[in-house]
């Protein structure tokens, strides 16, 4: 029988797709430094087409840019399929202008037509695990200089990390091992000139004080194999209910409806916890985030708000990635009111650096044996310690 052309077409699409990103990494790598601009344009290009936790933590560098170039403008370059345009739209003085690219889908490929026609004074690739194609814009555009930190290319393999160092004029080299995220801006920020800067910790919001009666938690996540239990969320919060009479917000994006759903016909009481998801862009999700008396979630993008929010935290998370991302380290000492919450196995750190697949089996649902090994008995214990630090907080503002 016949293939039909269809499934032919369906089946060469990312093959097709993957010759012609590297047609064009080898292309525009090999072409960058003769794309140079005719005349000053007074503007630099930031790529931050990662997640909103990486955009988050961005945050506390972003001041400190616009404080190196004070008489440039600062374009800002996002990933449409993320959110974190409704918020980097709230900040003009931080971001001067905000375009928002398109590098997953195959349409992606007429985003370069678009590079092509842009002028800079100054690139910056300030993201430590790079990606091909955000690398590739870069390059198609014209610019008097591109400068990028050193990668532990994590997705890129020898060749492509050779090609893409390739294009760049200056690349800031990067201490080894498994570093928070914070520590990699802050060595992205001295190799850019500010000898002096130490990362804190990033701030959203006004911390407001006048917290009100709920919990908000995030148990969704961009993968399966980051998301706990929901049986096992479900315990949590009908102990934190009863405990504290607190009401219990879940918040997420319209694809975890179900799932939060889910989870609520676990609860009791059920009159106590509400779904928001879908309800709220993100700026509003923020407010929400930051009047809460606590959150609680995976290792996922709201998350890295909450801690931005100075809104009380726990981060149930694998050990794949852990150092990275949670617990937070901040160059100043600054440590926000988080507890993270893994199962320690001594493969912790498997996936921090390298992108390799774990090497035991995953849950039904997809999950990492790692953050599948974490008991409710253990979460409770983080949630007795965070409540009483909730508790000795309020008692201070009274």
């Amino acid at each position: 029988m016949t293939m039909k052309l269809p499934r032919i077409i369906r089946l060469l699409k990312p093959v097709i797709a993957h010759h012609l990103e590297m047609f064009l990494l080898f292309y525009y790598s090999r072409t960058t430094k003769r794309r140079r601009c005719k005349q000053k344009t007074g503007r630099i290009l930031l790529a931050r087409t990662d997640g909103l936790g990486d955009f988050i933590i961005w945050l506390s560098c972003a001041e400190e840019l616009k404080k190196i170039y004070p008489d440039k403008k600062v374009v800002l370059m996002l990933d449409s399929t993320k959110p974190t345009i409704q918020l980097a739209k709230k900040m003009p003085h931080l971001f001067d202008e905000v375009i928002n690219i398109d590098i997953h889908n195959y349409t992606r490929f007429f985003s370069v037509l678009k590079m092509r026609k842009m002028d800079f004074d100054l690139v910056i690739q300030p993201v430590y695990t790079r990606v091909i194609f955000t690398d590739i814009l870069l390059f198609a555009c014209r610019a008097d200089k591109r400068i990028t930190l050193d990668t532990n290319s994590k997705f890129l393999t020898e060749k492509q990390l050779k090609l893409s160092n390739r294009g760049f004029d200056q690349i800031i080299p990067t201490s080894v091992g498994i570093k928070h995220e914070l520590i990699r801006c802050g060595e992205l920020m001295r190799g850019l000139g500010a000898i002096d800067f130490n990362t804190g910790l990033p701030v959203l919001g006004h911390h407001n004080k006048s917290k009100e009666n709920y919990f908000i938690s995030f148990p969704a996540a961009s993968a399966p194999t980051k998301i706990w239990g929901p049986e096992k969320f479900a315990q949590v919060y009908t102990e934190i209910i009863q405990r504290t009479e607190w009401d219990c917000i879940l918040s997420g994006g319209t694809e975890d409806i179900d799932f939060l759903n889910e989870i609520v016909e676990m609860v009791n009481p059920k009159d106590k916890i509400k779904v928001i998801a879908g309800k709220y862009d993100l700026y509003d999700t923020i407010g929400i985030i930051e009047k809460a008396n606590m959150a609680i979630g995976n290792d996922t993008g709201p998350m890295h708000v909450a801690v931005a929010c100075g809104t009380p935290s726990i981060v149930l998370m694998g050990d794949n990635e852990i150092g990275r991302f949670f617990p937070y380290t901040s160059e100043t000492g600054d440590m926000p009111s988080l507890l993270v919450v893994d199962a320690d196995l001594p493969c912790k750190g498997c996936n921090a650096i390298i992108d390799i697949p774990c090497k035991y089996p995953y849950s039904k649902r997809g999950a990492y044996r790692c953050i599948e090994s974490i008991t409710v008995d253990y979460c409770l214990k983080a949630v007795d310690q965070l409540l009483k630090m909730v508790e000795n907080k309020n008692e201070r503002y009274d």
